[in-house]
């Protein structure tokens, strides 16, 4: 079992993504789309749970929501609180007295980004029942996470997950209604780029601008994508 040691964020990772990769491409992608989600649904209140190094959560506050960010890594919510002074940040488990002492009202919303891929599977159900029960009755829950389309070459990741697995899951955790399940990236896109792209980047040289175009078409894949090709999984719930 992974605990905190294990995610030390000695940088803050996702704010150094190169902004011309494909994974920053996709990634800035499907988070935009958490926020249109959250924000569609009225929220005025949004905690990130699992919030690393609190990229997530700057562009929830930057979008106007009223943001609270919780992990688990004391050097990610150190590196949060620099970089999003908009928003708060605790470090500890929801159910801490810490947490529970200081927001003591239910929130309109709350995201549960690339998290559950990190919990072990006997431990998921639980941890969306955690999640639920921060958010008030007909609030909105935005969970992310990687699917099996995608290899799981990740030490930290438990496993991949499919579109049925996700939904036993969520009926086990009860009191949640899926609004939508939707997918992110395209993997038979993103292999395709790969095959194209050592022709102009690979360990001799690098044609920066061919690149740059080749990263740019894989733009259109980032969202809304089939779900039997789809990198991962943007699963909207009614907290019942």
């Amino acid at each position: 079992m992974f605990t905190a040691d294990d995610y030390t964020y000695r940088f803050p990772d996702i704010w150094l993504l190169d902004e011309d990769c494909i994974w920053t491409i996709m990634h800035r992608a499907y988070i935009a789309r958490v926020v249109d989600l959250v924000k569609d649904s009225g929220a005025k209140t949004v905690i990130d749970v699992g919030c690393g190094d609190g990229w997530s959560c700057g562009q929830m506050a930057r979008a106007g929501l009223d943001t609270v960010g919780i992990d688990w890594s004391k050097n990610g919510i150190e590196h949060a609180k620099r970089l999003v002074p908009d928003a708060r940040f605790l470090c500890c488990d929801v159910k801490d007295p810490e947490f529970t002492e200081t927001f003591t009202d239910p929130f309109d919303a709350a995201t549960f980004v690339e998290v559950i891929e990190h919990i072990p599977p006997d431990q998921c159900v639980e941890a969306l029942r955690n999640v639920r029960d921060l958010v008030k009755r007909g609030g909105r829950i935005v969970l992310t996470t990687p699917s099996v389309n995608f290899p799981n070459d990740n030490d930290t990741h438990y496993r991949h997950f499919t579109k049925e697995i996700l939904e036993d899951l969520i009926a086990s955790a009860g009191d949640l209604k899926i609004e939508s399940i939707e997918g992110y990236g395209d993997v038979e896109a993103e292999n395709r780029h790969w095959a194209r792209a050592r022709w102009v980047h690979n360990r001799y040289y690098t044609i920066y601008p061919a690149l740059k175009h080749l990263n740019q078409k894989y733009a259109p894949h980032c969202t809304d994508t089939p779900l039997d090709r789809c990198h991962g999984f943007i699963v909207t719930m009614e907290r019942l």
